[in-house]
């Protein structure tokens, strides 16, 4: 590809709001937004520590943004769900995830070239998310995003498709009519209409609605019965990050204790939902696998593991909305609890005392 055949990046980041009158777009706010209340309070976990308590309190709440669609006539999709103007020098950053950093900077906006736009024709929806490829950020993001849509006037969608699960779920759902294009890394789409929902809470937020919406949408899904029985133990064993350097010794007492070692790798949607939605305790370390406690019964018990450096309340969260009864814990240390974004590759050694006693009870 010759340098001609690139085109500048954006150079600022705006709010989606400010872009669309500049280019006729419209903004339609959905009637769930005034429905729900303003802040979401997710319940801190009875059962956790002092320590861990006081860690969390301020992680607690979340301001939602309204639910709205909005338009955007030759609205342009660069890479992973990146929203552009038509002229393509701005940014609509506010559903540009880029995490950690500030609303005017965006990984973006330091590119030196970016290849030419595909033009599409029609109404083109975008629901694809900042590590969408991802099951977490897939399940709780994307997904919600995309079943938001709720049937709008587009044949066409910007997804991340490239996945055996996601593929599963769309092929299981009511997606057999629409023509997905792949959001890639390099992908760019200039969409004669651009339709563009809203970020269905924020990432490591999910909402009511997030949960409401996978529930309706997984509901067919669900067997009567469960294969893998009613205590799980998810393993990161052939993870590459935030594996137990302990488990040996974890899994000697869990499995006399009847659990079931899952590698949810290995699985298919369909069976993760399963082995979720017919548990009644579930022991994990902090990992993507655990999004899918949004399929699980109010009253679950939910032991997951954190290294001190890394404790990520995201899946907590989660369990508070689902009625769960989570129980975070950390190994034994002087090291003040953190969630620091460069110890996420950090292994996890599981306080297996703190384990045993909240299984005592099972």
């Amino acid at each position: 590809m010759t340098a001609s055949a690139f085109v500048p990046p954006p150079v600022a980041c705006e709010r989606l709001r400010d872009i669309l009158p500049r280019f006729d777009g419209t903004h339609e706010l959905l009637p769930q937004a005034g429905a729900g209340e303003r802040y979401i309070g997710y319940p801190l976990p009875a059962h956790a520590s002092t320590e861990m308590k006081e860690f969390l309190k301020p992680l607690m709440m979340l301001e939602p943004e309204p639910d709205f669609v909005a338009r955007l006539p030759g609205g342009r999709v660069f890479g992973p769900g990146a929203v552009l103007s038509p002229d393509g020098r701005s940014l609509a950053r506010d559903i540009s995830t880029d995490f950690g950093k500030p609303f005017d900077q965006h990984w973006l906006l330091t590119y030196a070239k970016m290849r030419p736009p595909v033009r599409v024709a029609g109404a083109t929806a975008v629901v694809a998310v900042t590590l969408g490829e991802g099951y977490c950020h897939w399940l709780l993001e994307e997904l919600p995003r995309l079943l938001a849509l709720d049937g709008r006037d587009t044949g066409t969608v910007i997804a991340h498709t490239g996945a055996l699960f996601i593929r599963e779920a769309l092929e299981s759902g009511r997606f057999h009519k629409t023509r997905f294009l792949e959001a890639t890394r390099y992908s760019h789409f200039e969409c004669d209409q651009l339709i563009i929902p809203g970020l269905v809470g924020r990432p490591g937020y999910p909402t009511p609605r997030v949960v409401r919406l996978l529930e309706e949408f997984s509901g067919p899904l669900h067997e009567p019965a469960g294969t893998w029985g009613e205590r799980l133990y998810i393993t990161r064993e052939k993870a590459g990050r935030r594996r137990v350097s302990n488990e040996a010794e974890l899994w000697r007492r869990l499995e006399g204790g009847g659990f079931t070692k899952l590698r949810l790798e290995e699985l298919s949607w369909k069976d993760q939902i399963n082995a979720f939605s017919h548990a009644k305790v579930i022991v994990a370390p902090h990992g993507a696998g655990l999004a899918n406690l949004v399929f699980c019964r109010p009253g679950v018990r939910v032991v997951e593991c954190f290294n001190r450096s890394y404790v990520n309340p995201c899946f907590g969260r989660l369990a508070g909305l689902g009625g769960l009864d989570y129980r975070p814990l950390v190994s034994a240390g002087s090291e003040p609890l953190a969630c620091d974004p460069q110890a996420n590759r950090r292994d996890v050694c599981a306080d297996i005392a703190g384990i045993m006693d909240a299984l005592i009870e099972m």
